[in-house]
C-alpha cells in the first residue's frame, strides 16, 4: 500500500474503511464502504499514544472533551417530583434544586457528590415525557441544527440561549431524542468513571445511525479534536480519546438509554418494582459485571450496572 493510501486509510478519507471486528475470540478485518464526506474516523491503533490534555486550560476536576462527545444528561419528566422520589429510592441519588421557570420543578441529581444529570418538568414541545436525553457538545449549535434539518430530523426545542450557551433538542432516527449544547452545564460531569457508566443507542440499524450522528456531530472531522468510531464486539463504539462514551446496539426498546452505576443490581431491580417502575430485562451476569434494564413509573428505560 502506498504511503498516500495508508494516510487516507488512517484519516478515514479513503473510499473504504477497514473495520476491525472481534467475534468469539477471533480477530478479522472486514471492509465496509462509506461516503467520503461523512465517513467514520477509526480509532488509532493501540500502540499510538493518546493526545495529551491541555495543562491549565480547564477548571479543577474537569476533563478535556472531544468535539461531539456527550457533555450532559437530563430527564424531562411528566411529574418531576415523583421522578426525583423514584430515583432517590431506587438508585440512591440526592437532589439539589436548580433555578427554573416559575412553577417548573428542576433539580441536579448527585450520587456520592458526583453529578448524574438534571431532572425537570417536561415542556409541551417534548410531550408528557421525553425520557432521558443525552446532550452532545458542539462548537456551533445553530449550524448543527441546520445539518439536522437537512437530514429530515425534527428539532423540538431551540436553538435557544441559556446560561451555558446555545442549546437545542432534536429527534433522530427512530425518534431517539438527544440534545446539543455549546458548553457543559457542569464541568465535573463525565461518562465512564462516575455514576454514568455509559450511554447506549438502541436501534435497528447501527450503521445507519452511526452515519447520521457522525455527519451531524462531525465525528468524521480531520482536526483530531473530534470523537472516533469503531465497530467492535458487534456494536458501534464512540470514543473520546480516553475511553468509550457511547455505543450503538441492535437492541430494544429503541432510543438513547443511560447506564447508571449501583451498589447492588438485584436490589435496584426489586426496589424499582416496589416504587412503581418495572424490570424490562432481569439482572444477568456475574456479581461484579451484573446488569439489568429497568424503567421508571413513566416508562423511561435505563440500565444499571454493578459498581
Amino acid at each position: 500500500m502506498s504511503r498516500e493510501r495508508e494516510q487516507q486509510r488512517r484519516e478515514g478519507t479513503a473510499p473504504h474503511a477497514r473495520v476491525r471486528r472481534r467475534e468469539a475470540g477471533r480477530t478479522w478485518t472486514g471492509v465496509r464502504p462509506f461516503r467520503q464526506a461523512g465517513g467514520l474516523r477509526l480509532v488509532p491503533p493501540p500502540d499510538k499514544p493518546l493526545p495529551s490534555l491541555p495543562g491549565n486550560s480547564l477548571p479543577p476536576g474537569a476533563t478535556a472533551r472531544k468535539r461531539g462527545a456527550p457533555c450532559w444528561l437530563s430527564l424531562a419528566s411528566g411529574d418531576a417530583q415523583a421522578a426525583k422520589e423514584f430515583y432517590a429510592r431506587v438508585l440512591g441519588w440526592c437532589h439539589v434544586p436548580l433555578l427554573g421557570a416559575q412553577g417548573r420543578v428542576r433539580s441536579l441529581a448527585l450520587r456520592a457528590g458526583a453529578p448524574v444529570g438534571s431532572i425537570s418538568q417536561a415542556t409541551c414541545d417534548l410531550g408528557v415525557s421525553a425520557g432521558w436525553i443525552p446532550y452532545f457538545g458542539v462548537d456551533h449549535v445553530d449550524a448543527t441544527v441546520g445539518r439536522l434539518r437537512e437530514r429530515g430530523a425534527t428539532v423540538a426545542v431551540g436553538p435557544l440561549s441559556t446560561e451555558t450557551g446555545r442549546l437545542a433538542v432534536a429527534a433522530g432516527p427512530q425518534e431517539a431524542v438527544f440534545g446539543l449544547r455549546q458548553r457543559a452545564p457542569d464541568h465535573r460531569w463525565k461518562v465512564g468513571a462516575g455514576p454514568v457508566a455509559r450511554l447506549e443507542l438502541h436501534t435497528r440499524d447501527i450503521f445507519a445511525a452511526a452515519y447520521f450522528y457522525g455527519d451531524v456531530l462531525d465525528w468524521a472531522g480531520t482536526s483530531g479534536d473530534c470523537c472516533e468510531v469503531e465497530y467492535a464486539r458487534g456494536q458501534i463504539e464512540v470514543r473520546d480519546g480516553l475511553g468509550t462514551v457511547a455505543a450503538f446496539r441492535d437492541a430494544a426498546p429503541p432510543g438513547w438509554h443511560p447506564c447508571f452505576r449501583v451498589a447492588d443490581v438485584d436490589m435496584a431491580a426489586v426496589s424499582a418494582v416496589g416504587w412503581g417502575g418495572r424490570v424490562v430485562a432481569p439482572p444477568v451476569g456475574p456479581r461484579n459485571r451484573r446488569e439489568a434494564v429497568l424503567a421508571d413509573p413513566e416508562g423511561n428505560a435505563f440500565m444499571v450496572t454493578a459498581n
